[in-house]
């Protein structure tokens, strides 16, 4: 299917010498790569990541978008550029530095490293609805306030209800904590229904 998407003749050239390179140190190149549901171009995208300098450079100067673009994908693909720094460097990494030397593992490891941390800040610093492991319960809790207050009359049906807990405040007003669990509540006028 590689073979088909045009009729450049460095295409063939090209991808029977990274079939045998792959196949030659042990990593053959069994399933083409799919990306947005359509065959993922491995000769444009190694020619387009090595115009710009190569894998290290475009994850260091964050070219994936132009990549994306220059492969027809959708820019739309939020995972474009992670999706494509991990098939490039299982299926055309190795090759880049065999023939064309641009940069060393160690340089690739440190740019994604760098990436990394750099992602983090800008996800935690920078959103306004990051997630907290242990905030959800937080925003899911009942109100604090005292449910007469709300004109709501709580009936019990007989059964004792412990009072609610006090919490004091720094200025020492207490403010009362509903307890989780599900009480039969009627408003003025309507009949008691059990929750």
């Amino acid at each position: 299917q590689l073979y088909e998407l045009d009729g450049d003749p460095k295409r063939k050239e090209f991808l029977d010498d990274l079939f045998s390179f792959m196949q030659k140190r042990g990593t053959p190149v069994n399933r083409i790569p799919i990306m947005a549901k359509q065959v993922l171009d491995l000769f444009m995208l190694y020619v387009l990541v090595t115009e710009k300098g190569g894998l290290v450079e475009v994850i260091n100067k964050k070219l994936w978008r132009e990549i994306t673009k220059g492969l027809n994908l959708p820019t739309s693909i939020t995972s474009a550029a992670f999706t494509l720094r991990t098939q490039y460097m299982k299926y055309l990494y190795p090759y880049e530095c065999e023939k064309r030397g641009l940069s060393s593992p160690n340089e690739l490891q440190a740019a994604i490293d760098s990436n990394r941390r750099e992602g983090r800040r800008q996800s935690f610093g920078g959103s306004l609805f990051a997630y907290s492991p242990g905030g959800a319960h937080g925003m899911l809790s009942s109100p604090k306030l005292p449910v007469p207050s709300l004109g709501l009359a709580a009936s019990t049906n007989g059964s004792s209800v412990p009072p609610a807990p006090k919490i004091k405040k720094e200025e020492d007003s207490a403010i009362p904590i509903t307890v989780p669990g599900r009480l039969p509540v009627s408003l003025a006028g309507h009949p008691v229904v059990a929750a």
